[in-house]
């Protein structure tokens, strides 16, 4: 009876120290999932900044602002293009009934067609125009202009960087119809942590 006793308390230790009864610390934080995590750029000039409330852990919305030191400076659209690393993000509608990858936020576009508003995918960079029509009030500058968004790929590792750059010839439209204006946009850092 006493070998028996033996053998059946040392399958219980055995068994306790399978399953987690012994001395282990096992105190891990489960960790939070990623989320797209996007940098503010600094400055006063034309800036593309985040917006929390429309953005997601999945899903970045980021907003093209105008120059903050003024109230003097005014245009009726812009044009710009964002290149990004489409490997781990792709462009996609802001909102899921958008019929372009770009939202107005500024700019009186009216109500006929064809309105000036437009995406265009060429190749990793994604192109915009916003703009309106006729001979209309110009708006101010020194607010949200436009939102374009962006959304995380299958299977991007963990603390991933993402690359995102302004193309070339990004322009604000003034009153005069046959000019626009060079303009130069700053971009924050981005990456999925």
């Amino acid at each position: 009876m006493k070998k028996t006793f033996s053998f059946l308390a040392g399958l219980t230790l055995a068994g306790l120290l399978a399953c987690g009864g012994g001395s282990k610390n096992d105190n891990k934080t489960p960790q939070a999932p990623a989320e797209l995590q996007y940098t503010d750029p600094v400055g006063p000039s034309y800036k593309l900044v985040k917006n929390s409330t429309r953005s997601t852990g999945n899903k970045l919305v980021l907003e093209l602002w105008g120059p903050t030191n003024t109230t003097q400076l005014t245009g009726r659209g812009v044009y710009f293009g964002l290149t990004a690393d489409v490997s781990k993000v792709t462009f996609v509608k802001v909102d899921m009934y958008d019929d372009e990858l770009v939202q107005n936020v500024a700019f009186d576009l009216g109500n006929e067609e064809p309105k000036l508003l437009k995406s265009v995918m060429d190749g990793n960079t994604l192109r915009v125009l916003v703009s309106q029509k006729g001979t209309g009030r110009e708006q101010r500058l020194d607010q949200a202009l436009a939102r374009i968004a962006l959304q995380i790929q299958p299977n991007v590792a963990r603390d991933t960087t993402i690359s995102l750059s302004i193309a070339d010839n990004a322009r604000v439209l003034p009153y005069v119809s046959d000019g626009s204006t060079p303009i130069t946009i700053a971009v924050g850092t981005l990456a999925y942590r």
